[in-house]
């Protein structure tokens, strides 16, 4: 599942991802993502209830992080980060995406600076 949504203000938005991301989400990931960037200054990311996901849902988080930073957006991660993401992230090369800017732990599970 994948669930964005604004806040009243308009400034800050949630992203709360589910279930598995696989290629069959990939368009709708796209979308939610494309949309979280276009309107919100600020990003919540929750990861805590993936149960899979597949090359396709980290080449697309790792652009849209990319993405986020580059337009000085703020980007934080509330819950924690599951086994099954960490994994996925070492076994396919993404754990240094941004050159080590990973302060939120999007690809580490580690809040550096949050």
């Amino acid at each position: 599942m994948i669930d964005y949504s604004l806040d009243a203000a308009g400034s800050t938005g949630t992203l709360l991802l589910s279930g598995s991301l696989t290629i069959q989400q990939a368009l709708p990931l796209k979308e939610a993502l494309l949309r979280a960037v276009g309107e919100a200054d600020q990003l919540v990311i929750n990861l805590e209830q993936i149960e899979n996901l597949d090359l396709t849902a980290l080449q697309l988080l790792c652009a849209a992080h990319r993405d986020w930073i580059k337009r000085g957006k703020k980007v934080t991660r509330e819950g924690s980060v599951p086994e099954i993401v960490s994994r996925n992230v070492r076994e396919s090369g993404f754990s240094g995406c941004v050159d080590g800017d990973d302060d939120i732990g999007l690809w580490t599970g580690e809040v550096t600076n949050g």
